[in-house]
């Protein structure tokens, strides 16, 4: 019913505007008489005669013309709002929430935030660090960067980045107590544990989830990485906790040859059909910065 509605008024207004039912129609790309036909519904439903037809033109009658001139008002408001629409699309603006967690977060998101918000001055960035999984739809955020593997849901999700995990242990450690020769032995060694109780392999082809246990826990991964430096135990984390130490020899990797298939880090955001400029633009600049 409302586009009907809306398909009448666009007749009218471009009778009134072209002065005549052919060229509207022609402007159109429709029937003159499927213009007649839309005119002749309007004013059936407003009872009211809006135009005074003659064989040589076609005039507004004065309630006519008053609502021709309320038409154009709603239309140049649309074309305004389609106007602002296609200039936020070029030049965004407004609020961008993004959540991240961790080191990565604080060493590659900060950093590619500021540099992004220097391109599009007029945003406002909210960066909030978190290592709950939040809501993004209920929460009001418009991009999450997590990392691992994704649970099934109705967000869409971009990989910006590669994600290696390593395991490691400091040369102090692995001299009291041995080097692990495969993931079975794990069960003899102090496992320095996150937030979950297993750690990812990769066996016979398969990435798989071993439970391990030991006395130090955290959900900080730097505080992992020091207690792994202090030699309390064996570390499982990304490489870019790791990097740095491997190359100073602070840190030694074990179980290479179990090391599992990355599983990227990704940029979440919210399935919509129209996906705003600030977001499709955000998830692209991450996406570039971190390829590259």
């Amino acid at each position: 019913m409302a586009s009907h509605r809306w398909e009448n008024i666009e007749a009218f207004e471009r009778v009134v505007r072209l002065g005549s039912f052919t060229r509207a129609a022609d402007d159109l790309g429709v029937s003159r008489s499927h213009v007649s036909r839309q005119i002749n519904a309007l004013e059936n439903r407003l009872d009211a005669q809006l135009l005074l037809r003659t064989t040589r033109k076609v005039s507004t009658t004065d309630v006519g013309q008053a609502f021709y001139m309320q038409c154009r008002q709603v239309l140049d408001n649309l074309d305004e709002a389609e106007r602002a629409v296609l200039d936020l699309q070029a030049n965004p603006r407004g609020i961008l929430r993004v959540t991240v967690a961790g080191a990565f977060g604080e060493d590659f998101i900060a950093p590619a935030a500021l540099d992004f918000m220097a391109e599009y001055r007029d945003l406002i960035v909210e960066l909030n660090f978190s290592n709950r999984l939040i809501d993004l739809i209920s929460e009001g955020y418009d991009v999450a960067i997590r990392a691992g593997t994704l649970k099934d849901s109705s967000l869409i999700a971009r990989r910006i980045s590669t994600r290696k995990l390593l395991t490691c242990a400091s040369p102090e450690y692995l001299l009291r107590n041995g080097t692990p020769s495969s993931i079975h032995s794990l069960t003899n060694h102090n496992c320095l544990l996150g937030t979950l109780d297993s750690w990812r392999f990769r066996e016979n082809g398969r990435n798989q989830d071993l439970r391990v246990s030991g006395n130090w826990r955290s959900n900080n991964g730097r505080s992992l990485l020091r207690a792994a430096r202090a030699g309390l135990g064996l570390v499982q984390l990304p490489s870019f906790y790791l990097d740095q130490d491997i190359v100073d020899g602070a840190l030694l990797p074990v179980l290479e040859d179990y090391n599992p298939t990355d599983t990227g880090v990704w940029a979440v955001y919210p399935h919509n059909r129209h996906l705003s400029a600030k977001v499709r633009l955000f998830v692209n600049f991450l996406a570039d910065r971190f390829n590259e």
